[in-house]
């Protein structure tokens, strides 16, 4: 009986060991992302709002209307989402988008427009698009069915002749750079940004602790400026109007959710959208699953969602009107800019050109003769650092203002804007301009 007991007790502590040992694992592994729950995300919060307070709304120099939205985000039609209009709308509702650009993957070699969401949907503007293996996202704008077993060039040059829209998305990767008709590239993507990390554990143990209330902080941990793309942007500016847009990349798949099918068992879907398991409910379903919610989903654990990606960084377009054509026709010539909206919205942000009598006579995306121009201005809604960029180099710098102007003293080149936003004592980038062009 002793025997027994003090076996017992030996076996008592070795399992109290080991239950401390874990707990002083699982704080070592996740204690960053406490100590950011706590201090670092309240800090960043409180900076922002404080930011906010120092908002003004810009005098408004470019006629055109300020439209936002998003390029290169997947539905249901790709096989690695199941998004639906019904998580979609609400999404890009709550992130005040006009637009959406879609970039779904193509189901076999024939590829058929329009197809998934095609039209306005509760006010805002969808466009059905293809993204495919070599990084080509392609929007006919049109009723056509594309043959991609033809050669990329040609696909290109038809679509473009044809009044439709080519870009270069995750511009990390090798493109095919002397095209001489692809209208625009990535100059940021969510997924590019992440893939630059080494890995990836302490971004999903950080959504684990804090995505629930710190989502945008959460991905801004993996936020790098893209340096070497930005580069390769310049340089192709250079020789052509290369439009500069954003891709979101969003297709809300990194999630464990769980969904009731029509003959009443649950189907288990995990990353990418894959299923996990089909099984009839049990004791798990009937501890983790609760009403459907409009998109018929039981059960939620997302690290990825619409919103998040929506919210964290927008493309806006200056257009005469609100439609798929004029969007697609006003992105083309330029005149937009990309802005990290989960920073700031940018709303009034402008970068023009006044003529020697001080009239506007060009803004982002257009090209003029250096000797009518008289000065470049850029206006912001917030006190930012202006950079101004001539051939990818800074030439100018302010501290924290709301206006901006500049004499090129008639130096022809590619003209643009970095506006950054301070927080605490860091400078963080918010908006990317697209350049004005001196010739």
């Amino acid at each position: 009986m002793k025997v027994l007991k003090k076996l017992g007790r030996i076996i008592s502590r070795i399992v109290l060991a080991v239950v401390v040992l874990l707990f002083i694992v699982f704080l070592i592994f996740t204690a960053p992302s406490w100590w950011r729950h706590w201090v670092v995300y309240p800090r960043l919060e409180q900076e922002r709002a404080e930011l906010l307070t120092k908002r003004k709304t810009p005098q408004k120099f470019i006629e055109l209307a300020d439209y936002k939205g998003i390029f290169h985000t997947h539905c249901y039609w790709s096989h690695d989402s199941r998004g639906v209009l019904k998580e979609i709308v609400p999404a890009a509702k709550k992130a005040k988008l006009q637009f959406i650009f879609f970039s779904d993957h193509p189901h076999a070699r024939l590829d058929t427009f329009p197809r998934a969401y095609h039209g306005t949907y509760d006010g805002i503007v969808m466009v059905s698009g293809t993204e495919t293996g070599s990084g080509l996202m392609v929007c006919p704008m049109d009723s056509v069915t594309i043959n991609w077993s033809e050669n990329e060039d040609r696909i290109i040059h038809r679509i473009v002749t044809n009044g439709g829209l080519v870009l270069y998305v995750h511009t990390e990767k090798p493109h095919r750079w002397a095209n001489p008709d692809y209208q625009g590239m990535e100059i940021y993507n969510i997924h590019t940004d992440l893939l630059d990390e080494k890995s990836i554990t302490p971004i999903i143990i950080d959504a684990a602790v804090n995505a629930k209330k710190y989502r945008p902080w959460v991905y801004r941990q993996f936020y790098d400026d893209q340096f070497a793309i930005w580069a390769r942007w310049d340089s192709l500016n250079m020789k052509r109007r290369i439009v500069g847009m954003a891709g979101v990349d969003a297709h809300n798949n990194q999630n464990i959710r769980a969904h009731y099918l029509s003959d009443g068992r649950v189907e288990w879907v995990g990353p990418n959208a894959e299923t996990l398991a089909i099984v009839k409910p049990g004791f798990k379903e009937k501890l983790l699953l609760g009403k459907p919610d409009a998109a018929g989903w039981a059960f939620k654990w997302e690290i990825d969602t619409y919103f998040a990606s929506f919210h964290f960084v927008n493309t806006h377009v200056f257009s005469d009107t609100l439609s798929a054509g004029a969007i697609r026709n006003n992105l083309v010539k330029g005149h937009a800019y990309v802005s990290f909206e989960h920073l700031a919205e940018a709303d009034g942000f402008q970068f023009f050109a006044r003529d020697r009598k001080g009239r506007i006579a060009a803004i982002m995306g257009d090209s003029i003769s250096v000797a009518d121009v008289k000065s470049l201005h850029a206006v912001s809604p917030l006190p930012v650092q202006f950079q101004c960029l001539r051939n990818g180099r800074v030439i100018n710098q302010t501290t924290e203002v709301y206006n901006w102007q500049f004499d090129p003293q008639s130096k022809a080149g590619v003209y643009r804007i970095v506006a950054n936003v301070k927080l605490g004592d860091e400078w963080k980038t918010w908006v990317l301009s697209n350049p004005i062009y001196l010739y």
